[in-house]
């Protein structure tokens, strides 16, 4: 029993898994109740082999996002902004149609929450992303509409503009200039990647697409200690942070939105 309660305590305040463990360590049942409830936790792994290699001389300790039900970041980011949208009144589930444009890691993390708590999901994404993509949005119960990929981000926007004029009863999150999205990883992947490191980090190192990693981990990790480095990484084509302003649509969703 005591074993038990001390696996309790230190899994506390934890999201995915860790959840259900809680319950196992205790004799409760621990089965999820839906693919949604498995968003959260991810286990760190160092990475001894990319270090030796490069010769980095620093211990390399990498976060397995991969592990999320649709094996990305932005699933923490997705169920972040429909909790929040749902906290404040401005999404009812069989009444909003959710709209997002989308490169498609977001979009499977919106519709893997949409669908599970009841709501009908528009992903806008240009034609020349990726088609598993584009077929997994489909499968998962997505509508897809398709934009010129000339048009780039703004076909996008525009083309979601054009449905909200027309459509009642709709939600576009705007991750771009959502607090919620950073806000999500400042409540969870922060949290967690101080606890499990046990405060030892030096630098925090994420590619970004809207930021929302970078600054909500970073300014988690920044308020237990400001000594830490922040260290964006991105597109060297697409260089937005960097002061490019330039947005390229492209069939690579290596750092997709």
């Amino acid at each position: 029993m005591a074993m038990a309660a001390a696996a309790v305590e230190v899994e506390e305040g934890r999201t995915g898994i860790p959840s259900l463990l809680r319950l196992s360590a205790v004799g409760e049942e621990a089965i999820a109740s839906n693919v949604a409830q498995l968003i959260g936790w991810t286990p760190l792994i160092e990475m001894k082999n990319i270090a030796k290699k490069e010769g980095i001389q620093a211990r390399l300790v990498g976060k397995m996002e991969a592990y999320q039900p649709l094996f990305s970041v932005k699933d923490r980011t997705a169920l972040g902004m429909v909790e929040d949208a749902e906290e404040k009144g401005l999404i009812t589930p069989g009444v909003t149609t959710l709209i997002e444009p989308t490169g498609g890691n977001l979009g499977t993390g919106l519709v893997l929450v949409a669908i599970q708590r009841g709501y009908r999901f528009i992903a806008v994404m240009p034609a020349g992303y990726s088609l598993d993509k584009q077929m997994l949005l489909r499968f998962l119960g997505a509508e897809v509409i398709l934009t010129d990929p000339a048009g780039g981000f703004k076909g996008m926007m525009d083309k979601v503009e054009e449905l909200t004029k027309v459509m009642p009863n709709y939600h576009c999150f705007n991750q771009s200039i959502n607090p919620a999205n950073p806000d999500a990883h400042f409540k969870w992947t922060g949290p967690e990647i101080w606890k499990d490191t046990a405060g030892k980090v030096d630098i925090f190192v994420t590619a970004a697409g809207t930021g929302g990693t970078l600054s909500g981990v970073g300014r988690y990790l920044k308020m237990k200690n400001p000594s830490i480095n922040i260290v964006c990484v991105e597109p060297s084509e697409s260089a937005v942070i960097s002061g490019n302003l330039t947005i390229l649509c492209s069939s690579s969703s290596s750092v997709a939105t």
